[in-house]
């Protein structure tokens, strides 16, 4: 009969103690975490993306070919991307490169590949042409920067620099060592 009473109170803890250690509080957690952070993040394919300024009028549109979540951060990679800076004056500038990244926040994009920045204006037909490898552009600021070589081509005319700095909204471009071929 001992036997027994001790054998009914030995199962009674085993079912006890499973239970308290099956409950969710008691479970390791780093498996179920270790899977979903090597989850891909999300993407857009053909994705548009317009920025407002505060009067609520277009002030930037970006498009690319595809946009990827980096692991699950804020971070974002651009592939075949499109920027057209809209300007209240209407001075327009495109921004084209192969790939890009949207850093934390959003407030700075850089390209990558066959940077292409082009002004467009429908006062003048000639606008500057900049060809670069790279390129970073801050959104808030509309200021595109490079420290590496560039090229630029307006009309007739060629320049070639190291490093540069594009102001948008003020319409402006500096060239750092600046070397040019006119042509009559």
């Amino acid at each position: 009969m001992l036997f027994r009473l001790f054998t009914v109170l030995a199962v009674l803890a085993l079912a006890v103690s499973t239970w308290i250690l099956s409950s969710p509080a008691h479970r390791a957690a780093t498996p179920g975490n270790q899977a979903a952070a090597e989850l891909p993040g999300y993407y857009l394919k053909h994705a548009v993306m317009t920025d407002f300024d505060a009067a609520g009028v277009a002030s930037m549109r970006l498009e690319a070919e595809r946009i990827d979540q980096i692991g699950q951060g804020t971070e974002v990679a651009l592939t075949q991307v499109r920027m057209h800076y809209l300007a209240s004056n209407g001075q327009n500038w495109v921004i084209v490169g192969d790939t890009g990244r949207v850093e934390s926040g959003g407030k700075i994009i850089d390209l990558q590949g066959h940077v292409v920045l082009r002004g467009e204006s429908p006062d003048y037909a000639d606008t500057a042409v900049v060809h670069a490898d790279n390129l970073r552009y801050d959104v808030p600021e509309s200021i595109a920067t490079t420290p590496d070589d560039v090229h630029v081509d307006y009309g007739h005319y060629t320049l070639n620099g190291h490093g540069l700095k594009t102001n948008l909204k003020e319409r402006t471009l500096h060239l750092d060592k600046v070397n040019g071929h006119f042509q009559p």
